[in-house]
């Protein structure tokens, strides 16, 4: 192959990856991010709140109760917001990979 086509196919490949993460970003709408700010600051205080009781727990028995009473209140916390579980989950797992969409959650959370 010669190098101008090479440079064309990096080109177009380049491209494809910037449309994708365009659009990926763009899956989720500015209210379902707003909702998921919520959700996060909601589970953020609801793990704080744990950890402390977590490293002051007696046992393990005592520790397992403790994390299944955190995990069921981030659940509650996470749908009385208006989203599910699974869409809070999605929304965390893209920003993950989606510098754009993370940037989107980091300036509402601001």
């Amino acid at each position: 192959m010669g190098l101008r086509f090479k440079a064309i196919i990096l080109a177009g490949a380049l491209f494809l990856i910037s449309f994708c993460q365009a659009a990926f970003a763009q899956r989720f709408s500015d209210s379902e991010i707003e909702l998921f700010v919520e959700a996060q600051d909601q589970v953020m205080e609801i793990r704080d709140e744990y950890i402390v009781l977590l490293e002051q727990a007696e046992d393990r028995d005592e520790a397992m109760a403790l994390e299944q009473e955190a995990s069921q209140l981030m659940v509650n916390a996470v749908e009385e917001t208006g989203i599910s579980v699974a869409e809070y989950s999605a929304i965390a797992e893209a920003a993950a990979e989606d510098i754009d969409l993370a940037e989107r959650i980091r300036e509402l959370m601001n």
